[in-house]
């Protein structure tokens, strides 16, 4: 238990130095490079899954306490581009699948759920009932969020000069505000736990706490919740994602050969184009489209677009969409591409 606080509280200062240094979505990408170092060089360490469940439920609160009704009505328009977008990830995920197995030792199944676009938990869960390598399949999950966890937030701040102001985590508040938005994030954070263990679907605690986030707001219209709280959340959000990159999953990768590499970076520039495909069709931005349509995880891109000011509600709602749609799809998808006989 000492090791994991120890380990915790390391990823977080990492963090907080740089987003100190100005470093874009800096809280996340410094611990998620902490948690690499530790995992290659020091130790790997396992961390409970309710600890990225309760970081969810904080960094969806924020989320929801920024929401204003007014932007429900903005995201009518979107449906349709949306819609279009999606089918083309979930489309281009099944031939680079197809592509992994024609130039790699790779059975069938496993290279259709290592190149399935989102829900990497429910994949690669999945996986493993159809004859496919799970190690394979999350290793390759784990570093394709991680790799673009790492990039994405990168490719934005340095491209946006209004995203790249970040939010100020150290300034000055009254003592009454933060007592009572800190009882409110505690209150959220126990009901999303709650209503995620009695209704549980994909990216239902991230769902939950904007949900409920955003009634408090309505309630408290004045509270603000301080930055340097958003900003721990994030670090231990990327202290968990640096972790599970090991060396393990990088000797699996090496396995396969080149062709992973070369499927990844496919999988990266795919998203670039989703990306510009969502910005043509609709008034968002591109940085914005590139958060809401990359498959790298509804938390990591929403906490993303929170640490840089930008839209984290809309990009919430895109990377749920896309985790729900997906799963909703997927057992239609393994009906008809994966091979129902085990290999």
């Amino acid at each position: 238990m000492s090791k994991k606080l120890v380990y915790i509280l390391s990823a977080v200062m990492v963090g907080g130095l740089f987003s100190l240094l100005n470093i874009p979505a800096g809280w996340l990408l410094g611990s998620i490079l902490a948690g690499m170092v530790c995992s290659f060089f020091i130790m790997k360490i396992y961390l409970p899954n309710k600890l990225f469940t309760v970081v969810l439920a904080i960094i969806g609160a924020n989320i929801g306490l920024m929401l204003r009704p007014e932007q429900f009505l903005n995201y009518q328009a979107l449906l349709l581009p949306f819609f279009i977008t999606l089918t083309i990830t979930i489309i281009s995920g099944i031939l680079l699948g197809k592509f992994l197995k024609r130039y790699s030792n790779l059975n069938h199944n496993t290279a259709f759920f290592c190149c399935l676009p989102g829900g990497a938990s429910e994949v690669i869960a999945l996986s493993h009932q159809y004859g496919a390598n799970e190690q394979v399949v999350a290793a390759f999950h784990t570093t394709r969020i991680t790799l673009f966890v790492l990039v994405i937030p990168l490719v934005v701040g340095l491209n946006e000069p209004i995203a790249g102001k970040q939010s100020n985590y150290f300034i000055d508040v009254n003592v009454s505000q933060v007592f009572l938005s800190i009882s409110i994030l505690i209150s959220i954070m126990l009901v999303t736990i709650l209503l995620s263990k009695r209704v549980n679907f994909p990216g239902s605690s991230l769902f939950f706490a904007i949900g409920l986030g955003f009634l408090c707001h309505l309630l408290f219209p004045t509270i603000e919740v301080p930055g340097f709280i958003m900003g721990i959340a994030q670090s231990i959000m990327g202290a968990i994602i640096g972790i599970r990159f090991d060396r393990k999953a990088l000797l699996q990768l090496k396995e396969i050969g080149g062709i992973s590499a070369i499927t990844l970076f496919i999988y990266f520039m795919m998203s670039l184009g989703l990306a510009t495909i969502f910005f043509v069709l609709t008034p968002i931005d591109w940085l914005s489209s590139l958060l809401g349509i990359v498959a790298a995880g509804a938390a990591e891109m929403a906490s993303t677009a929170a640490a840089l000011n930008m839209d984290a509600a809309l990009v919430a709602t895109l990377q749920m969409a896309r985790v729900l749609a997906l799963f909703l799809a997927l057992p239609f998808l393994i009906k008809l591409f994966a091979n129902t006989e085990q290999e």
